[in-house]
């Protein structure tokens, strides 16, 4: 899977460049269980007079996650998405124009460890491939401070090493890719990394395509790193 990465990756952003603004209303009706999750985890983010940094992989068009953070004086706010027409998008999106907008695939990102106070990777982290999956979760552990949070979503349903759709949303460029350790695997993966599951729930999306519904089961997961 190594080898197949760099055009796996391209093919991705050339897939979301291409669906960015169908994709940007299709996933409206994930609104609530993305904004209640945010909810969640703000909860743990009270306000301070220290500003508190988020970092968001995968911000797609910023709607609504990262506008909500966004409106949030107290937050300061890095978003990263592979896809510049999803991030052109959010530019226009966000009330403050004060997000820092990253471009590029997320397993290229490098910061400094105990940077963030919170990280976010909502329908993002399922498109990489397994192992980097693993690699990037660990990162992420580093690059938290200690004490902090990150929320995320994953497939619930059974494991599988890959999944491509070349046409998904009526697509006709790139091609989209999907993995999964399954529930258990991943909840297994995060606390041998470190990280406190501090809720575990699995929501059923609807998704709908070329007028048909299916039920589409995501892991969703906070967790806290270690105060030490």
């Amino acid at each position: 899977m190594a080898s197949l990465s760099p055009t796996l990756k391209e093919n991705v952003r050339k897939a979301y460049d291409n669906i960015a603004v169908e994709y940007a209303e299709w996933t409206k009706p994930s609104y609530p269980t993305r904004v209640g999750y945010l909810q969640k985890l703000l909860a743990y983010l009270p306000p301070s007079p220290v500003e508190k940094s988020v970092l968001e992989l995968g911000c797609g068009s910023g709607q609504p996650c990262t506008t909500i953070l966004d409106s949030n004086p107290s937050l300061k706010v890095t978003a990263n998405d592979i896809s510049p027409v999803q991030l052109a998008l959010a530019a226009q999106n966000l009330p403050s124009k004060n997000v820092s907008l990253i471009e590029g695939d997320m397993m290229e990102l490098s910061f400094e460890d105990h940077s963030f106070d919170a990280v976010i990777a909502m329908y993002s982290i399922i498109h990489l491939p397994r192992e980097e999956q693993v690699t990037l979760l660990e990162r992420m552990y580093k690059w938290l401070k200690p004490g902090a949070f990150f929320l995320a979503n994953f497939s619930a349903g059974p494991e599988f090493e890959r999944s491509f759709d070349k046409h998904w949303l009526d697509g006709t460029d790139g091609e989209v890719f999907w993995s999964s350790w399954g529930e258990e695997r991943t909840c297994e993966i995060l606390s041998s990394i470190g990280f406190e599951l501090v809720l575990r729930e699995v929501v059923v999306d609807i998704e709908e395509e070329k007028g048909e519904g299916r039920e589409v089961p995501f892991l969703w997961l906070l967790g806290k790193k270690a105060d030490n």
